[in-house]
């Protein structure tokens, strides 16, 4: 497999061109080699906070996978030619990686939301997967953190 499938502009932002198998494996490849980075799931909405928001379209054009999560995102790299290319759902790659996990041994720290939000969701995966290895959880205040709290 190649490393990882080249990305569509979809108004300035870079989504790849990829489906749920093809994440699957860049993720497997990724954490093998301890490549550090993080996935956007991005799909109409993000698209469009990104026109308005500069850091948002870094973030995302900064991801190592940006996958897309809603059939317009499909669409235009089917129009790019990238035949495989298809929704990659966040729920469904969370299920995906959370069963590879199990098989791997890989680990997962759960980051953001609104408080409780992280647990509960950690929660939820234990339970689905017991073997699911957690290495914490962290969901940070609703504003801008201080200096201390980005290092």
């Amino acid at each position: 497999m190649a490393e990882v499938p080249p990305r569509v502009n979809v108004l300035g932002v870079g989504v790849h061109a990829l489906n749920l198998d093809l994440a699957i494996g860049v993720l497997e490849k990724a954490i093998g080699r301890k490549t550090k980075g993080y996935v956007c799931v991005t799909g109409v909405h993000g698209i469009s906070e990104a026109q308005a928001d500069p850091e948002f379209r870094a973030i995302l054009n900064g991801a190592l996978l940006n996958t897309p999560d809603g059939m317009p995102m499909v669409w235009v790299g089917r129009w790019f030619g990238f035949r495989e290319m298809d929704r990659v759902y966040g729920p469904d790659l969370l299920v995906e990686v959370c069963q590879k996990s199990v098989a791997n041994g890989w680990r997962h720290f759960f980051y953001g939301g609104a408080p409780g939000t992280a647990d509960a969701l950690a929660a939820t995966l234990q339970a689905r997967f017991p073997q699911l290895q957690i290495a914490g959880t962290h969901a940070p205040p609703f504003r801008p953190l201080t200096k201390a709290e980005f290092q």
